[in-house]
């Protein structure tokens, strides 16, 4: 018996025909997005491109980025850290107090930040790494018990640090042009990123936040790799908090409310997964610059902290959903 079979012609494939879709994909991710965005605000107000903007812009966001770096870390494990900005607060009312119990001021610095990693360790670290419980419970109690900490210690009031040398150097100083404060993101930047890309402790980060079971099987210690990560996020915090206080030659209760979304927004515009295992900090350093131009340029065109609060929530939405699309098509 005779079988015949039918093929269907191919469909003729046009090399020339372009693929919008990837064509798109590339212009999606935060790199494009903030060149777009730098050009935009520059055409607003060419003051945009000036050094000394500059230098003013990535001073603000030193803060900010010093947390992003440790918050990268925080989430590649699969987890978050909501303390960060009350550990910023935390952090400059400590300061204050040691400098003004008579406490040398780089005695003081170094203390306030061994205080805090260890809070950061026993609290955060151990209750998540070690006992288990959740982080976001975890991290939103000590949210609250520090900034709870904070009012109690200050009854509200700000602290000023204007008489000490040191902390106001941090804060505003500068070597030669550039401000203490970049130099001090450009080192955090520089350590995380060989952290994470050169050490075995980095590449455990990945595989703790890709896979626990897996990790543990390779040998891993998943408790040790966890609570770390968030005595780290502590420390950076401390960090940030210490400068912001020079920054601002004062301590408030009030200091870094709501920083830690701000943090997270930056983290996830950079690529970073809330699924922990795929991300890096030069991501999250683009997705700093990106808040802050977005910010800075706000603030240039003479828009109302009103709506600047509106159109960054906007745009900050509207950026992570098509770092989302990328990442789903890559």
């Amino acid at each position: 018996m005779q079988i015949e079979t039918t093929l269907k012609p191919t469909k003729e494939i046009n090399p020339k025909k372009i693929n919008y879709k990837q064509l798109l994909l590339k212009f999606v991710g935060i790199g494009p997005l903030l060149i777009l965005l730098c050009i935009v605000v520059s055409i607003i107000n060419p003051a945009f491109l000036t050094m000394q903007n500059w230098i003013n812009l990535l001073t603000a966001s030193s803060g900010i980025w010093i947390m992003a770096m440790a918050m990268t870390m925080v989430l590649l494990t699969a987890g978050f850290d909501l303390s960060v900005g009350s550990v910023m607060a935390l952090s400059g009312v400590m300061l204050v107090n040691l400098l003004s119990s008579g406490m040398p001021q780089i005695l003081s610095i170094l203390l306030t930040i061994l205080t805090v990693t260890a809070l950061g360790l026993l609290i955060n670290g151990l209750l998540i790494g070690k006992v288990g419980l959740n982080f976001f419970v975890v991290t939103l109690g000590t949210l609250s018990l520090f900034r709870g900490i904070v009012f109690v210690w200050t009854n509200g009031e700000t602290k000023y640090v204007s008489d000490y040398p040191l902390v106001m150097t941090l804060g505003n100083g500068k070597l030669g042009m550039l401000p203490y404060p970049i130099i001090i993101m450009a080192v955090v930047f520089l350590a995380s990123f060989l952290l994470l890309k050169y050490t075995s402790f980095g590449r455990s980060i990945y595989i703790v936040g890709g896979n626990p079971q897996t990790a543990k099987l390779s040998g891993i210690n998943v408790t040790l790799v966890i609570t770390v990560v968030y005595a780290i996020s502590a420390m950076f915090a401390s960090m940030a908090g210490i400068i912001e206080t020079g920054r601002l030659a004062s301590a408030a209760p009030t200091i870094g409310t709501s920083t830690e979304l701000l943090v997270a927004a930056a983290v996830l515009l950079g690529g970073t997964s809330f699924k922990g295992g795929v991300g890096g900090v030069t991501g999250t350093a683009l997705g700093v610059l990106f808040i802050a131009v977005l910010q800075n340029g706000l603030s240039l065109a003479n828009v109302s902290s009103y709506w600047q609060n509106v159109i960054t929530g906007v745009i900050l939405i509207l950026a992570i959903f098509l770092n989302h699309i990328k990442s789903k098509n890559a």
